[in-house]
């Protein structure tokens, strides 16, 4: 597997006649039909201190190929269709004789069919399996709809209707995500992409440059109703979800976000109240060369009271993806939040202190220094406190052309008294990425 990783690696970076869209431009095609394929090699090594008390049985070493063919057809203006399949192998060289039990599936990731100004009203609907990576927001609570398998998909199966007026837009979503591998080829029985079924309704409403000149203004309502199976890990929950969102410019060196939502419902047994949301904002200077920037955020997420009979644990709905950090979603796995046992990425009772610095010295280039101080509302961990530890991080990204890409990736993790171990953890990671 190392020679074919290798292999690719140097196809890749020799292979300089090729440019986006070329098996389109080289094998043609009728103008009514898009289509392309892309590929994401990474080798990953981490060693996540949190999960297990052994510091070395926690070590990973892997490489992660994931490689998905796409094709887009428009037969009228206002009428589209679009189908992705998609294939992430992985191999182990620690721990060895490791087999990912969804290495040799391939997975019709995206299959939906939109259609434009339906009957000259404007709305638009968009039908079917789709991403909705970054249309909301900065994904706080609705990102990736298979948080189980890692970033090889995000999907959501639903449907998006969409009302423009103006400054205004409008969107209805009806989403259900059922997570057993369905549209998938040669999988594994039993595995699920989520850790509950969930049911989500609702709507989104985006006002740019219309009530606050140079800003957007979000405002949302959703319900969720996150349902029980025999192989769910969460219990039935039932909640409306009220948030809003603002952002933009304060000049043109000063920008923010920030973001609050408030969470009301059933949790299993017991009834439901919980909060979050973040706040961050950056200055760059625009006038030097390598435009340096800093941002400073606070995250806050409620945690559960495990004393009180109600439960206020924020729940991340459709949002467990590495947002803040690549290492510190598997310490997460330990977080029994509920009774349940923990949950990859399961982001909530936390506080996040953040400060990021970037600049761009080179011409396509971007290098991130990010440091975060990780805190506990609630003090539920194994070490009886409510300081989490701190997490440095180092992220370089490069874009080699407009087809290629690459990045490097590292962060460390630093435990404080909410555990009761003191062994460090580490994450480091390099990518290339190839759209063709």
């Amino acid at each position: 597997m190392k020679r074919i990783v290798c292999a690719l690696v140097v196809m890749v970076f020799t292979a300089s006649p090729l440019y986006a869209g070329l098996i389109q431009s080289e094998v043609g095609g009728p103008d009514w039909l898009d289509y392309g394929f892309n590929l994401r090699v990474r080798e990953v090594g981490f060693n996540n201190i949190i999960t297990w008390d052994d510091n070395k049985a926690d070590q990973q070493h892997f490489f992660r190929v994931r490689s998905r063919l796409w094709a887009k057809a428009s037969p009228t203006e206002n009428i589209s269709a679009y189908l992705r399949f998609v294939n992430e192998y992985r191999y182990y060289a620690k721990p060895k004789n490791t087999d990912h039990p969804l290495r040799n599936a391939i997975i019709a990731d995206n299959v939906w069919t939109n259609w434009n100004d339906i009957g000259e009203t404007g709305l638009n609907a968009k039908v079917g399996r789709q991403d909705i990576v970054f249309k909301y927001g900065e994904g706080f609570l609705l990102m990736d709809g298979t948080p189980n398998d890692g970033s090889r998909t995000f999907y959501v199966d639903g449907v998006i209707l969409s009302k423009a007026c103006e400054a205004n837009t409008i969107d209805f979503l009806g989403f259900y995500n059922e997570n057993t591998n369905s549209l998938a080829i040669d999988t594994q029985q039993g595995w699920h992409s989520d850790d509950q079924p969930i049911a989500l309704a609702g709507l989104y409403w985006k006002n740019k440059d219309g009530i606050i000149s140079d800003q957007t203004v979000e405002g949302y309502y959703l319900y969720k109703y996150g349902y029980e199976r025999n192989w769910s890990t969460l219990p039935e929950n039932k909640m409306s979800v009220i948030g809003s969102r603002l952002s933009g410019k304060v000049n043109e060196q000063v920008s923010y976000a920030g973001e609050a939502t408030l969470e009301l419902g059933d949790y299993g047994d017991n009834s439901m109240t919980a909060f979050g949301g973040y706040l961050h904002g950056t200055y760059t200077l625009t006038d030097v060369a390598m435009k340096p920037s800093l941002t400073l955020e606070g995250v806050y997420l409620s945690g559960n009271d495990q004393n009180k009979q109600s439960y206020q644990g924020f729940d991340p709905i459709l949002a467990r993806w590495p947002k803040w950090s690549e290492l510190y979603i598997y310490s997460l796995l330990t977080e029994d939040v509920d009774g349940t046992g923990g949950h990859i990425a399961y982001w909530t009772n936390m506080e996040i202190y953040r400060a990021k610095f970037s600049l761009s010295p080179i011409e396509k280039m971007t290098v991130n220094l990010v440091y975060q101080y990780l805190r506990a509302p609630e003090a539920n961990g194994s070490g009886g406190g409510k300081s989490r530890g701190q997490n440095p991080q180092v992220i370089l990204k490069y874009a080699f052309t407009d087809w290629l890409s690459g990045h490097l990736w590292g962060e460390w993790f630093k435990p404080s008294s909410y555990y009761s171990g003191d062994d460090d953890g580490f994450f480091a990671r390099w990518q290339l990425y190839a759209q063709f």
